[in-house]
């Protein structure tokens, strides 16, 4: 028994370590996101671009892991949820990857299509929130932090309220500049949701209860 723990163990410290990969790489995505869009810088998002094969290869390894554990070991309780939770987060992850992917084709075209494109500084505010979400979140499950996933999930307000104000913002503006300026600030949100869906799924795992229920 206390051999099988140990492979257990062993086993998820290997899915961890995927995982801190995956989240290294998605946030070099967003950080890269949030400089090319301020400077339009094609070069930077065309590397935005590249690094997507590998988050959606690391997002197929964390997947066949956790299949791999729960055939091995039959995790249960707390176990099978950290595990399932994982692959949660991947998946959660990857999708952030490809919204970083989204602003990287759009940047490229604004680029070459819209040189005189003014980007609203809110949606400079609401990169620089989305990637402090990010941050926490990562932290919250890494220190298994319930009250930071809570704080962290109550951020979406903040991401929500700078969405509706681009569009106020920019309001008789060129058209271009309209649509990418918002396109851009739905992305955003988008990835805000997400983070959200990863901060309940850690209150879950540590309390196994909804995340509403503390609010």
């Amino acid at each position: 028994m206390v051999d099988q723990s140990h492979h257990f163990e062993k086993e998820y410290s290997i899915l961890r370590a995927e995982l801190v990969k995956m989240v290294s790489l998605v946030s070099d995505s967003m950080e890269m996101s949030s400089k090319a869009f301020e400077n339009l810088d094609r070069s930077l998002a065309k590397k935005i671009l590249e690094l997507d094969d590998e988050i959606d290869n690391l997002d197929r390894e964390i997947e066949d892991l956790v299949y791999n554990i729960i055939a091995r070991f039959n995790p249960l309780g707390k176990d099978l949820r950290y595990v399932i939770t994982a692959m949660k987060f991947a998946t959660n992850l990857e999708r952030i990857g490809d919204h970083a992917c989204n602003f990287a084709e759009k940047i490229i075209w604004v680029a070459e299509n819209v040189p005189d494109f003014k980007s609203s500084q809110l949606i400079k505010e609401m990169f620089g929130n989305v990637i402090t979400m990010l941050e926490r979140t990562v932290a919250a499950f890494s220190k298994r932090d319930v009250n930071l996933a809570i704080e962290t999930w109550k951020m979406d307000d903040i991401i929500d309220d700078l969405d509706r104000r681009v569009i106020r913002e920019v309001e008789g503006v060129d058209p271009h500049v309209l649509v990418m300026n918002v396109l851009f600030s739905r992305d955003l949100e988008r990835v805000a949701d997400h983070l959200t869906n990863l901060c309940e799924e850690i209150v879950f795992i540590e309390t196994g209860k909804e995340l509403k229920e503390f609010i």
